[in-house]
Parts: C-alpha cells; sequence; structure tokens
C-alpha cells in the first residue's frame, strides 16, 4: 500500500467517525458543529487523494465518485453557512458543477457502452455510470430550485444542508464497508456487519431531514 492510499484509508475512517459523531449528536451543539467541520476537512481530503488515486491507477468510476462526494459536502457545508449576502453567484457554481458532473456520468456511460470501451475488473461496468448521472442529476434539481429562490429562510439551509452532508455520508460509509471492506477483519465481512452502517445514515439522516424543523429546533 502506498503512503497516499494509506492515508487515504486513515483519513477515511476519520471521516465515518466524525460522520456518526454529527449524525448522533444534538444538532448545532459544540460537538456537533465541531465534528462537522472534522467531517468537512477528511471529506475534502478524501476526495482529493481520490482524484489521485484514481489517476494513478486509471481508474475512472472512483473518479466520479470522488467528484461527488466533494460536490455534495461542499454544497451541504455552504447551505449551513447562512447569510444575509447575494448567494447567486455561488448558487451558479454549484449549478454549473452538478451540470457538468451529470453530463460526464452519462457521456462515459453512453461512449463507454457504444464504444465497448475496457475498464479495469475491479470497477463495476458501464450501468452504473448511468446510475450516478441519475443521482447527480436529482441534487441538480435541487440546484436549479435553490437559485430560483433568491433570497432562502434558514429553514431552507437546513434542509439542504442536512440533505447534502446526509448524502455524502452515505457515499462515504457505502464506499468504505463494501468498498473496502477486505481491510476489515474478516469476522465483520458479513452483509449485516457491512450494511447497518450504510442503513443507520439513511435512516438517521431521514429522520433528521423530516422531523428537525417540527422537533428539533424546539429542543
Amino acid at each position: 500500500m502506498s503512503v497516499i492510499a494509506l492515508l487515504h484509508f486513515v483519513v477515511g475512517c476519520g471521516a465515518v467517525i466524525a460522520g456518526f459523531t454529527s449524525l448522533l449528536v444534538k444538532k448545532g451543539s459544540t460537538v456537533h458543529k465541531q465534528s462537522g467541520r472534522m467531517f468537512m476537512v477528511t471529506m475534502l481530503l478524501l476526495s482529493l487523494s481520490g482524484f489521485y488515486l484514481s489517476y494513478a491507477r486509471e481508474l475512472q468510476f472512483t473518479f466520479l465518485l470522488s467528484a461527488f462526494a466533494l460536490y455534495l459536502v461542499v454544497t451541504g457545508w455552504l447551505a449551513a453557512w447562512h447569510s444575509a449576502r447575494d448567494r447567486t453567484h455561488v448558487a451558479k457554481c454549484e449549478l454549473t458543477f452538478s451540470v457538468l458532473l451529470c453530463l460526464t456520468c452519462f457521456a462515459w456511460f453512453f461512449l463507454g457502452t457504444a464504444l465497448n470501451w475496457s475498464h479495469p475488473e475491479t470497477e463495476p461496468p458501464y450501468g452504473a455510470y448511468a446510475f450516478i448521472g441519475v443521482c447527480v442529476s436529482l441534487f441538480m434539481l435541487g440546484d436549479i430550485k435553490w437559485l430560483k429562490k433568491g433570497q432562502t429562510s434558514e429553514d431552507n439551509h437546513i434542509h439542504r444542508h442536512l440533505t447534502r452532508v446526509g448524502s455524502s455520508m452515505l457515499l462515504a460509509t457505502t464506499v468504505f464497508f463494501l468498498g473496502n471492506n477486505h481491510v476489515l477483519p474478516e469476522s465483520m465481512r458479513t452483509m449485516t456487519v457491512l450494511l447497518t452502517p450504510i442503513f443507520s445514515v439513511i435512516v438517521i439522516t431521514l429522520f433528521y431531514r423530516f422531523t428537525y424543523l417540527r422537533f428539533c429546533k424546539g429542543t
């Protein structure tokens, strides 16, 4: 394992720990804010090291996953940074990135399928590229609505923050437990153990996404 690959794994562990801490503690608390910042930093480092490893190992799919993770965590963090400033420029940049990423995913899918491009055996078939493209397109629609709204309330920012940070955590957890489970002890490589953290992220994110404004905000 190269130094970058080792650092990538260590940072990934930190991202998972910080992400679960941020999800489980009281929202708005000091621990939540500190773990959230740690999650933001580790996800940025994870994405950048992912870009490097994708280039060094001539991987395609992981490059797109790194870009998707970077997009989710940055837009989620910016949503939490509630400010009275005009955010139109930032919203346009977010939409531009999501459009380019979406087009890249589908272009890779169509070209790879039509031209029968080869890909590393460790990577999924080109249908997975279309799946990521669909996922990105859903967030792209959110970017369009976000840009059209102009002035947004604090509640809008909280909803966007929860959805995007939760999604980035889901992506990181899925890759960690399903894509890199060979580093875990053999006794932990059961579907129950590997899927439990992933489904936990989904359940916790959905819970806060739909109850925070009605319940958590008042506590």
